[in-house]
């Protein structure tokens, strides 16, 4: 205890430094993902999006992670609805505008 009080400003200083480092390392493990806009169109459901959207994620793990993100207690959607998903799940919606060979019209 003596030592603790003949260095005070220096326990102070490494004190400090470790409760900086600390919620540094808090603050990285809480970064906020990335959110975009989706408007629900007519017929549009949850797990249709998560078809789209979800990648590797299995659908209801995704569909939950929606409707908590978005506060909604059932999954029902609504036409003109605007809905919050991940910006990095936007990268599994599929392109329309690619036509492969075994597309026909």
């Amino acid at each position: 205890m003596a030592l603790i009080r003949k260095n005070l400003y220096l326990t102070f200083f490494f004190s400090l430094i470790l409760l900086l480092s600390f919620s540094h390392l808090v603050l990285l493990q809480k970064e906020e993902r990335q959110m975009s806009q989706i408007h629900i169109e007519k017929g549009d459901t949850l797990w249709t999006m998560a078809e789209s959207f979800s990648g590797d994620t299995p659908h209801q793990e995704w569909i939950k992670e929606i409707m908590d993100e978005n506060g909604l207690s059932t999954p029902h959607l609504i036409a003109g609805q605007t809905i919050k998903i991940p910006r990095e799940d936007l990268k599994f919606a599929p392109d329309d505008t690619i036509q492969l060979a075994g597309d026909s019209e």
